[in-house]
């Protein structure tokens, strides 16, 4: 039908020619992403890979793929909260930090730890090359959300993300994608053998003066990390373990971890099934080569819709 329509807009010669581009490209597209690929067509992987890729580039050309959409950066306005509903306490909204197009046809998920070095290498590649290039060359065609994954062999894993969640909560992702860098950049503060022989309320001191230094309320974020009950005698505190304002939502992260199967960070998911070819060492080109073949497909299939 569209190539109906520009044949009676466009020059004859032209509009068939496009049309016929038109159709060429996306069948090729189409073809990519299908499971049913005849096998003597897969052992031509690499010249029919690049033929497929100079036809969407073809595609492009005409200006009939792409578009405007958010910038990457940004963020989902509204972030989860536990909310009971007479079971147990469930999201109020979808978990996960958001960054990008939230109706983009690809999603990405990052599980995360900030005590862990490879998950400060992913983060970084991720913020630094990763993002900015798919945004710049493919613009709301991908979804990053990253996903806290406590690991309980490190002690502080879980004060670390319960700070990480304080400062989402008193500033919304804005503040939590400051606060995540600043924890990753002071990542051996919190390592093992550097806080041995602090206490839980030193470490909570510590994680309060990284947010006041990104422009939080160093006295708000430690009000939501201070184990509940504590201006109480003991005799009259209803619990004794009750952990402090964030951990119930902490909880639903670990919850959505185990349902998902994650077990190491970081674990990265692909339109909600692990990528295990993924690694933390890769480069934003190693990401950009890799995803390649997705990204024009869905890019040429949301340009076609």
């Amino acid at each position: 039908h569209l190539g109906i329509w520009l044949m009676g807009v466009i020059k004859p010669v032209n509009a068939l020619a496009l049309g016929t581009g038109l159709l060429l490209a996306c069948a090729a597209v189409l073809a990519v992403s299908s499971h049913r690929v005849p096998p003597s067509l897969r052992s031509r992987s690499s010249g029919t890979l690049m033929r497929r890729r100079h036809a969407v580039t073809g595609l492009c050309s005409y200006g009939l793929v792409g578009g405007s959409s958010p910038s990457m950066k940004v963020a989902s306005a509204k972030t989860a909260q536990p909310l009971s509903l007479g079971g147990p306490p469930l999201p109020s909204v979808r978990l996960g930090h958001s960054y990008g197009n939230a109706g983009a046809p690809i999603v990405i998920d990052v599980y995360l730890d900030f005590t862990c070095p490879f998950s400060k290498k992913l983060f970084t590649t991720l913020h630094k090359s990763v993002m900015p290039m798919m945004e710049k060359k493919y613009p709301g065609v991908v979804l990053f959300r990253e996903f806290n994954q406590v690991q309980p062999w490190h002690p502080a894993s879980t004060l670390v993300h319960e700070a990480a969640l304080a400062a989402e909560k008193l500033g919304g992702m804005k503040k939590y994608e400051e606060y995540a860098t600043k924890l990753y950049e002071n990542q051996v503060s919190f390592m093992d053998d550097v806080l041995y022989d602090k206490s839980r309320q030193q470490v909570y001191e510590q994680l309060g003066d990284l947010g006041q230094e990104i422009g939080l309320d160093k006295g708000e974020m430690l009000k939501l990390l201070t184990v509940t009950g504590l201006d109480k005698p003991y005799e009259e505190r209803e619990e004794h373990n009750a952990g402090n304002q964030m951990t119930a939502l902490l909880k639903l992260y670990v919850k959505q971890s185990r349902k998902s199967g994650v077990h190491v960070s970081p674990t990265v998911f692909v339109n909600g099934l692990e990528d295990g070819a993924v690694s933390s060492g890769w480069t934003g080109e190693q990401w950009m080569e890799h995803f390649q073949p997705m990204l024009q497909a869905a890019e040429c299939a949301t340009a076609t819709a």
